[in-house]
């Protein structure tokens, strides 16, 4: 009698697999919005999303407006870093993402100049 005990091995991983996939990870998100100093938006931005205790970096997505999202963030203090062409970069720190709020928002302006100047 192989094969019942082989559907039975079967049910047991499937049942144990769904369980565990209905755990998830508590997670938040993280919603920037780049303008210039006249409240244009800057669709060319890079966005940047770092953990301050693990010193993890991801990228944000665009949607191509203006506004950059970081999904599915830990729970934890992140400094956010903004740069694009033409102006100059710019960081946030102690930006707090935490589970089961409202998705963090931050506007951020971005001021004219190069690279090299601090923000």
């Amino acid at each position: 009698m192989r094969i019942p005990r082989n559907c039975l091995l079967a049910s047991v991983v499937l049942v144990f697999a769904s369980l565990a996939y209905g755990q998830g990870v508590a997670t938040g998100d993280l919603h920037v919005t780049v303008k210039d100093p006249q409240g244009n938006l800057v669709t060319n931005a890079t966005v940047t999303v770092r953990d301050e205790a693990k010193g993890i970096e991801r990228p944000a997505a665009s949607n191509g407006a203006g506004e950059y999202t970081g999904q599915a963030l830990p729970p934890a203090s992140y400094t956010v870093t903004v740069t694009a062409a033409g102006f100059a970069p710019a960081t946030a720190p102690g930006v707090v993402v935490t589970v089961g709020g409202s998705p963090v928002d931050r506007n951020h302006t971005h001021r004219r100049g190069g690279y090299g100047e601090p923000a």
